[in-house]
């Protein structure tokens, strides 16, 4: 069962790719260092979008998040897939388009703990 899942996580992941890369001209790695403050000075209204963006997408619950982004702030190709990075701390990948530019971070999750199941 889990190939399967694995499986799916990745043709979705490719299909969110490929539709999100259609229509927009650009993309921003918002992680990136010094990302942010080039967005403040470059695109202001996109600027202000986004930090609101990703201070309330962690407030939301995860199936709320695409129609919470669309209805507030006009996003499109929103992809939040219920992935967690097993990093530490875990991360979660967002993407989403405003306007025409393709924006893209790892948001660090500060409410996942981990457990440990035993093996079968």
């Amino acid at each position: 069962m889990s190939r399967w899942l694995l499986i799916g996580v990745v043709v979705l992941s490719a299909v969110a790719w490929v539709s999100g890369g259609a229509g927009a001209a650009r993309a921003i790695d918002l992680g990136a260092p010094g990302a942010l403050a080039d967005l403040q000075l470059s695109n202001p209204d996109h600027y202000a979008k986004v930090v609101k963006i990703i201070e309330g997408v962690v407030r939301q619950r995860d199936a709320d998040v695409p129609r919470w982004m669309r209805t507030q702030f006009a996003a499109t190709d929103v992809s939040y897939l219920p992935v967690i990075l097993t990093s530490h701390p875990p991360k979660r990948h967002l993407s989403f388009s405003l306007d025409t530019t393709r924006y893209e971070i790892l948001l660090t999750l500060t409410d996942v703990r981990g457990r440990i199941v035993p093996a079968r």
